[in-house]
């Protein structure tokens, strides 16, 4: 499991898209820069090497015309400008069938700093701070000829939320004495994060 921290990107982690897959797919982007990235992307790029190289020890031929999948999609700007930033894109099948034909429901686990679980009542918007938790699951593509990975999406910690569509009330308000919403228990499984004590914003309504 490897864990990348980074501002999110069309996060679609609480209800399955439909679109375009049947049996719904959750997604996100995570964009890093290119010098935090780098440690990640060669850990991906040696998984790529080990099955490039197994697929050509089985089939000798395919050497001459095998090419391998970037781990990552370079960042670009409205204007089209390269920002330095690197793209990881990860997805996760909102259902899978087994051999025998057993169908299971698969989610992505959800927490906010503080691994409080969260529940979707805030959606997650551009450029929050978040971290994810994927599985690098290596592929050939016959008909591209090309060997690559690709991550499967497991859990995500938001650090900090920029909600989806709502403007921040850090602008708004100032801090008051008064009503403070008290928080639930956490009942969530353990995930990949550490607690972060940085300025992530956890919930106080019970919603992460």
């Amino acid at each position: 499991m490897l864990v990348i921290k980074g501002k999110s990107l069309w996060s679609k982690v609480f209800d399955p898209d439909t679109r375009f897959v049947e049996e719904g797919e959750y997604s996100t982007q995570v964009v890093v820069p290119e010098a935090e990235a780098a440690q990640v992307c060669e850990q991906l790029e040696a998984l790529i090497d080990e099955e490039f190289n197994k697929i050509v020890k089985d089939k000798p031929a395919l050497k001459a015309t095998l090419s391998k999948r970037p781990v990552t999609e370079p960042d670009i700007d409205q204007d089209g400008n390269a920002t330095g930033n690197v793209v990881f894109k990860s997805k996760l099948k909102a259902k899978i069938r087994s051999k025998t034909g057993a169908t299971y429901n698969q989610k992505v686990n959800v927490v906010d700093a503080k691994r409080n679980p969260m529940t979707g009542d805030q959606l997650i918007g551009n450029g929050s701070v978040v971290k994810i938790a994927v599985e690098p699951v290596t592929y050939y593509m016959a008909s591209s000829k090309q060997v690559g990975v690709s991550l499967r999406l497991k859990a995500m910690q938001v650090i900090d939320l920029i909600e989806h569509g709502v403007p921040s009330t850090d602008s708004l308000f100032e801090e008051e004495d008064g009503f403070v919403a008290k928080a639930i228990a956490k009942d969530t499984p353990t995930t990949d994060f550490d607690d972060v004590d940085t300025e992530g914003k956890a919930s106080d309504e019970g919603d992460f």
